[in-house]
């Protein structure tokens, strides 16, 4: 049975492309378009690495990364972050609230696969 992989972006075709790059390699893929909806998906299923978005709607990147590392069942679970924010007050803030690994788009499928590997 493959890894899991929790992508999480407001933007359907953004999902769509990243779930493609990485079902590629054979990892399982679910989607969420927010942190609460990612929070949901959490709830029922276990996964072994969660990549999203900064910016979206009702809860941003920030704070699902903030409420996985606050949450025991989830602490552990890495995150990749894939943002348009490429300032260091951003990646600062991303690292602070717990992204183990902070990319800015645009980024290669290569160097995400890449990352993705390393952190499995």
């Amino acid at each position: 049975m493959g890894k899991k992989i929790l992508i999480v972006d407001d933007c359907g075709t953004t999902r769509k492309l990243l779930s493609y790059i990485i079902k590629e390699r054979g990892y399982t893929i679910l989607g969420a378009s927010n942190g609460i909806e990612a929070l949901e998906v959490l709830a029922i299923n276990p996964v072994d690495l969660v990549v999203t978005d900064l910016n979206m709607p009702q809860m941003d990147g920030f704070e699902l990364s903030k409420n996985l590392r606050e949450n025991e069942a989830y602490r552990n679970i890495p995150i990749v972050m894939v943002t348009t924010e490429a300032g260091e007050v951003d990646r600062k803030m991303g690292i602070d609230s717990g992204v183990t690994t902070y990319l800015t788009k645009p980024i290669s499928p290569q160097k995400l696969l890449y990352e993705i590997e390393k952190l499995l």
